[in-house]
Parts: structure tokens; C-alpha cells; sequence
């Protein structure tokens, strides 16, 4: 009986652990435009600027090194 409620325990601690790396992995979506000052190096956000054709929005992400933001129209 311990044997087992260890290894449900420890079967539950890696189920959560791999839920939470995906909800960490989720690009949010933004309401305002994103500007350098807004975005943390190596970030990206969602955002719809109505440029991108149907069923797309705008994916801006602000580079490691480089201080620049970066447009791409993708689905979310």
C-alpha cells in the first residue's frame, strides 16, 4: 500500500510539472501593439493589428540580442 501511494504521488508530481511547462510555452495575446519597451528580450506575443489575413494574427517578438521587434502573421 505505501509502495503504491508513493508511486501515485510521484506519477501525479510529473503529470503536473509537464502541464505546467506547457502553460509556460503559451505565447499570450496582447491588446496593445507591443513596443520594445514592452517585451523582454527573447519574448513573443500575439497581437491583432487587422494586417494579417483571416484566421491570422500578428506574432511580435523582440530578439535575444538584437534590439529589434519582429512581425510575422501566424495562427495562434
Amino acid at each position: 500500500m505505501t509502495r503504491f501511494m508513493i508511486v501515485c504521488l510521484s506519477v501525479a508530481s510529473l503529470l503536473s510539472f509537464t502541464t505546467m511547462s506547457e502553460a509556460a510555452g503559451e505565447i499570450p495575446v496582447v491588446t496593445s501593439q507591443p513596443t520594445m519597451s514592452s517585451l523582454k528580450p527573447g519574448q513573443s506575443v500575439f497581437y491583432d493589428d487587422k494586417k494579417c489575413p483571416a484566421g491570422q494574427v500578428a506574432k511580435y517578438s523582440k530578439g535575444q540580442r538584437r534590439a529589434q521587434i519582429t512581425r510575422k502573421c501566424m495562427r495562434p
